[in-house]
C-alpha cells in the first residue's frame, strides 16, 4: 500500500482520555492539538528513510460512545507498508485497555 496509510482501532473498554493522554506522552508523543473530545500527538521523525519505525508519527485519540478511539498515521507520504504503523498501533491499544 502506498499514500497517507492510517490505522483506526476502536478501545472499548478503556483507559479514561486523561490517562490515554498521559500514556501517549511517556510513548514519546507530543501534543500538537488539543480539544475537550479529541487529541493529537505527533513523533518525529525522518521523511526519507526504508524502516517504516523511523517517519514522522501522527496520533490521534479521542472519545467514543464507549471507550476511546486511537487512530495512527504516518505524517508523511509513504510509498509502501512495513507494517511498523500497525505494530505501534498494537502496542498502544494494549497499554489503553483496561
Amino acid at each position: 500500500m502506498w499514500g497517507w496509510k492510517a490505522v483506526g482501532i476502536k478501545i472499548d473498554p478503556s483507559v479514561s482520555l486523561e490517562q490515554a493522554r498521559e500514556i501517549i506522552k511517556e510513548a514519546g508523543f507530543q501534543e500538537y492539538v488539543v480539544n475537550p473530545e479529541y487529541i493529537i500527538f505527533k513523533q518525529t521523525g525522518t521523511q526519507l528513510t526504508i524502516k517504516g519505525e523511523e517517519l514522522p508519527i501522527e496520533v490521534v485519540i479521542g472519545s467514543a460512545e464507549s471507550g476511546i478511539f486511537l487512530q495512527a498515521r504516518y505524517d508523511t507520504f509513504v510509498l509502501f507498508d512495513s507494517g511498523d504503523l500497525a505494530k505501534l498501533a498494537d502496542e498502544l491499544v494494549f497499554k489503553l485497555s483496561v
